[in-house]
């Protein structure tokens, strides 16, 4: 009977020894922002790149604030065709070049290449077909201003 309340005493101990180290082990979530966007300078496909500036919601309030210079790119491709020439299946593929830099200081804080692609079936109306497309674009633009704010993250996490 005694060793059984030993035994409950030892794992308590163990398990608030556990949540203390646990609790006082400096993580940090990697989408804690120590920066903020000052402004964007947009070059390439304008619409592509409006919606990866919506995608990156800026605070300007930061102490460190950047200007992040844009290049967006995107190529439609045919992916896949029946044996009558019909389009069966399109590859997209969206690219932007990022260069960020200090606003102050003019320092480079991040260059990089994000790149994504997908295919999608051709509908029999064109414009359904557009219209999925659209949907893409939302989709890996968004994947895209994710990947970009935890390498900026990772590039003040460094510092």
């Amino acid at each position: 009977m005694t060793s059984c309340k030993l035994y409950k005493i030892l794992f308590c101990f163990c398990f608030i020894l556990f949540l203390s180290f646990l609790s006082s082990c400096g993580y940090q979530p990697l989408n804690s922002k120590k920066f903020g966007i000052k402004s964007f300078n947009i070059e390439g496909n304008k619409r592509l790149a409006q919606i990866l500036k919506n995608n990156l919601v800026s605070s300007k309030n930061k102490s460190n604030n950047l200007i992040l210079d844009i290049n967006a790119r995107k190529n439609r491709s045919i992916a896949h065709k029946d044996l009558s020439g019909k389009i069966i299946k399109y590859n997209l593929k969206i690219s932007f070049d990022l260069i960020a830099t200090e606003s102050v200081s003019r320092k480079k804080i991040l260059s990089k290449t994000f790149t994504l692609n997908s295919n999608y079936k051709a509908s029999d109306l064109y414009s359904n077909t557009l219209n999925h497309e659209k949907k893409i674009i939302n989709q890996l633009t968004e994947a895209i201003a994710a990947q970009i704010l935890i390498d900026l993250s990772l590039a003040y996490g460094e510092k």
